[in-house]
Order: structure tokens, then C-alpha cells, then sequence
């Protein structure tokens, strides 16, 4: 197996001058009404740091020792207790193409083919994701294919701008592949042992002509540079769409979009990892993970009390309680 790379996207919404300018352009943004729903999708939220980077590579360094390099992307900031010297910086002006400086993380998570001297085979990741056990490289590469799951299931509309996103991924997958053809061709992608009972949404889905939706985990995500030029073969103008919006627009496509095209090509080794999604809010009692947990995930639910956050650290510390080589 070839050199397997870790990239993840960083942002500081606490720095003031991040603040001033995000401020300065949101301003401008709201002077247009097509750009209302972009505002909409701007809320601090979803910048805050709450202190879980220094987790999330302590726990890399812990449980991924395999990784060759970890690319950091960041807009002109740097964490002062980083040592820049383990890892690679990579600021937006290095690989997005689109309008900048952008604070939205479709137009970043669209252009990760673009990041210099980035291995073809790499895991996404978040700063709010740790690496709970000891993985393997083939936990998310097998046979050079990234590891993952094509599950369908319907998705709830919201008005916080995800359920447009993936949406929009998924008309375009229902563009390129006619649904009933694909699964009596490929039958084994869409119905595997490793999915679990979590097949049983697919199998709900079944009626329908076209795909409803796709099973989006919030876990480590493996992805090839290939799978991002292939996508951008064929769709390149929702591409240059999505990187004309500084903040989140509705008619924006992530990352999932090319992932969902990359599994219903195939090209993709049935599997899961096992991972486990927490809040902020959770951390008010006692945290107990399954004793197989290999990934958890701590989202921002915007609830963030002295206690919450006192108990996150502590929760973390006792696991990671030790520097890594990438802090000084």
C-alpha cells in the first residue's frame, strides 16, 4: 500500500481578526438577497473551537501510527501551541479554486485534490473527531479502494442548509445512474455483511425509482485524489458553482457528492467503522462507549456550559494525556 495521508480542516472562530473579516464579508454578502440563505448558513457555531485539535492529533499519533503526513488546512492561522514542523500547513490560497477568502467548508472540502504533494490515498477528517482504538490501514484502504459503506436512506429536510447539500449530491448521482440497472448490476455494493442491519434502509428504499438519499457518517472518511478529478470530469460547473459562495449556499454540493459517486461506480471496498456520535450536551453525565468504539465524533450543538466543556477535556485527557510530537 502506498503512502496513506491524513487531511484536516482547521478553523479558530474565537481570533478576532478572523472574526473582523468574516464580519466584514458576511456584510456584504447580506446586501444581496441571493445570498440570504448563504447568511443563513454562517451562524458561529459553526467555527467555534472548543479545543479538541490537540485530541484529535494526539489520538492520530496514538492509533494511526501507519499515517505518512498530516495536512492541516487552515486561512492564515496557526494554533501557538503547534509544532509546525510535524505537519503540513497548508493555507487556503495553496489549493482552493474559487473565490477567496471563503468561509465555507464545501468550497475547502471540494478542492482537497488540489493540496500540494498530497498522496493520491487520504483519510478527511475533523478537528472534532478522535481516534478512540488502534486502527489498521485497512480499516479504511483495502485493495488500494477506500473502505466504506452505500447505504440509501431518506433524509429529513431541514432548514440549517445540509439537507439541500446532500440533496443536490444526490440528484446528481440520480443524473448519472439509473437506480434499478445499477442494482441488478452491482448488487454487492448496495447489500453487504459488513453494513449490518443498517442495510434494511436500503432495502426500505427499494420501491422507489430513484435514490432517496445516502447514509452520511460523521466519522474518518477515506477518499483518492482520483475520485475528486473523476467528479470533476463530469461535473465541473457545480464545482465552479459551489466556489463562487464565500458562506454556504443551497446550491452547494460537498464531499458526499463525489463520494456518492465514487460508490455507485463501485469504486469502494464494502466495510465500516465502528464510531460513535456525541454533543457537547452529552458531556453533562457520564460518558460510556461501546467497548468496540474505534472513532467518536464530538459535534458542536452550540451548547457549550462551563461543565460540558470541563468534563470533554477531562474525558479526553484521560485517554490522550500525553503531548504529541506535533504540539511544542
Amino acid at each position: 500500500m502506498e503512502r496513506i495521508d491524513v487531511v484536516l480542516p482547521w478553523v479558530n472562530g474565537n481570533d478576532p481578526t478572523w472574526v473582523e473579516k468574516k464580519k466584514a464579508y458576511s456584510n456584504i454578502n447580506s446586501d444581496s438577497t441571493d445570498n440570504a440563505t448563504a447568511n443563513q448558513n454562517a451562524s458561529d457555531n459553526r467555527y467555534f473551537d472548543y479545543g479538541t485539535l490537540k485530541y484529535a492529533l494526539r489520538s492520530i499519533e496514538k492509533n494511526m501510527p501507519w499515517v505518512g503526513k498530516i495536512f492541516l488546512l487552515t486561512d492564515n492561522q496557526i494554533p501557538d501551541w503547534l509544532n509546525t514542523e510535524s505537519l503540513e500547513i497548508v493555507d487556503h490560497t495553496e489549493f482552493i479554486s474559487g473565490t477567496l477568502p471563503t468561509f465555507n467548508s464545501n468550497v475547502i472540502l471540494t478542492n482537497l485534490h488540489r493540496i500540494p504533494n498530497l498522496a493520491e490515498h487520504f483519510v478527511l477528517m475533523n478537528d472534532d473527531l478522535i481516534v478512540w482504538r488502534m486502527t489498521k490501514p485497512t480499516d479504511f484502504f483495502k485493495s488500494e479502494l477506500p473502505v466504506d459503506a452505500l447505504i440509501e436512506t431518506g433524509t429529513v429536510p431541514f432548514t440549517d442548509g445540509f439537507f439541500h447539500i446532500s440533496q443536490n449530491g444526490v440528484a446528481l448521482a440520480n443524473e448519472l445512474f439509473d437506480k434499478r440497472k445499477i442494482m441488478k448490476e452491482k448488487p454487492g455494493i448496495f447489500f453487504n455483511i459488513h453494513y449490518g442491519i443498517s442495510q434494511l434502509r436500503t432495502i426500505l428504499s427499494l420501491p422507489y425509482k430513484g435514490f432517496l438519499g445516502f447514509m452520511n457518517p460523521h466519522l474518518a472518511m477515506p477518499y483518492r485524489k482520483s475520485d475528486f478529478l473523476e467528479f470533476e470530469k463530469e461535473f465541473s460547473d457545480v464545482l465552479l458553482n459551489t466556489g463562487e459562495h464565500r458562506f454556504r449556499d443551497f446550491s452547494d454540493v460537498n464531499e458526499w457528492a463525489i463520494r456518492y459517486v465514487r460508490n455507485l461506480k463501485g469504486n469502494f471496498a464494502p466495510g465500516k467503522i465502528k464510531g460513535e456520535f456525541l454533543t457537547l450536551r452529552d458531556f453533562e453525565k457520564e460518558i460510556r462507549l461501546p467497548s468496540k468504539t474505534s472513532i467518536i465524533a464530538i459535534n458542536d450543538d452550540n451548547y457549550r456550559s462551563e461543565q460540558s466543556m470541563h468534563n470533554m477535556d477531562e474525558f479526553l485527557n484521560s485517554r490522550f494525556s500525553e503531548k504529541s510530537r506535533y504540539e511544542l
